[in-house]
């Protein structure tokens, strides 16, 4: 068995976007994100964060969804637009809006910028979500890098994917 290290050249997906094919100023796209009582339900699940916010008793303030909802549309664009995988390495975001159910957020963004650093492919995109009005709601900044394994490391086999299915989202 050997224990060279290889990075993946390709998934269930396809093949995997070298970080070559990824170009600064790229757009990746726009897509609608509609925020319903049951998205707000499950990242209060998963985040394990049950703000009165969150959940208000009758007679309170009405219900937002948490600043954490804000994570995943920007991803999904990413993913849509490269194949891609990776760890995800910083994340900066701002809200300027409090989101409330049966809302639809517009969701763009683009490549700002790429890098090598300790022989690793770094990407940085950006993304922010406007509603019907306009309004900026969201803005966040992402770096990634596409590899664990150092980029001098040849790309050989098949890998597993990471179940998101671009088609879908």
């Amino acid at each position: 068995m050997s224990t060279a290290k290889a990075r993946v050249l390709e998934d269930g997906q396809g093949r995997r976007a070298a970080f070559e094919d990824i170009q600064v100023g790229q757009s990746l796209g726009e897509m609608e994100w509609e925020i319903t009582d049951d998205l707000i339900d499950l990242q209060c699940q998963l985040d394990q964060d049950f703000d009165p916010l969150y959940f208000p008793q009758s007679g309170a303030t009405t219900r937002v969804a948490p600043p954490s909802m804000t994570y995943r549309p920007p991803r999904w664009l990413f993913s849509r637009t490269y194949n891609v995988r990776g760890l995800f390495v910083r994340w900066e975001n701002e809200t300027f809006r409090e989101i409330a159910p049966n809302t639809t957020i517009r969701v763009t963004g683009s490549i700002v910028d790429k890098y090598v650093q300790k022989d690793r492919e770094f990407v940085v995109y950006q993304a922010e979500g406007r509603d019907s009005a306009g309004n900026l709601v969201f803005r966040s900044r992402r770096t990634h890098v596409l590899d664990f394994v150092e980029r001098t490391a040849p790309r050989a086999g098949a890998g597993i994917d990471s179940g998101i299915k671009p088609e879908r989202i």
